[in-house]
């Protein structure tokens, strides 16, 4: 190849902007005695976080409602983020402001407090439809669960 084209193409790969927004893939989940939460933070389509956890004594919406807590205590403060669930429960209480879910009360606050550190867009996604990033959290829901009977 020409010197010359060579570096064209170098300069337009420096030149080309990285995307600063960031993917975030939550899940929740409650099977038996346990639940479990999981996400999966994506930006420029690679991996730069997964973490997953689990709690006895749950449900499912606490465990949805715990994963995008734990996503979001991960980023650093003003990150543009755009958060995938597949809780419409979760998605509807973040865009609100009001409590629509006494339950979860106190995992509404600490949201609102994390969602006001960053700048969110919520998506909702169908769950098992096949998007890797939100079946890979499921896979991990699945493990944090099943470490010890």
């Amino acid at each position: 190849m020409p010197k010359l084209i060579i570096e064209k193409l170098l300069k337009i790969l420096r030149n080309e902007k990285r995307s600063d927004v960031i993917d975030i893939y939550t899940d929740g989940s409650h099977k038996g005695k346990w639940g479990s939460w999981a996400f999966v933070i994506v930006q420029n389509s690679v991996v730069i976080k997964e973490s997953s956890g689990r709690e006895r004594k749950t449900n499912s919406h606490r465990m949805e409602f715990q994963a995008a807590i734990e996503a979001l205590q991960y980023l650093k403060p003003g990150s543009k983020a755009n958060l995938h669930s597949d809780s419409r429960e979760l998605i509807k209480t973040a865009e609100s402001n009001t409590k629509t879910n006494r339950l979860n009360s106190d995992q509404i606050e600490i949201l609102r407090t994390l969602i006001l550190k960053h700048k969110i867009s919520w998506k909702w996604v169908k769950a098992h439809s096949g998007k890797a990033f939100n079946e890979r959290c499921d896979e991990l829901c699945v493990q944090a669960r099943s470490i010890f009977p």
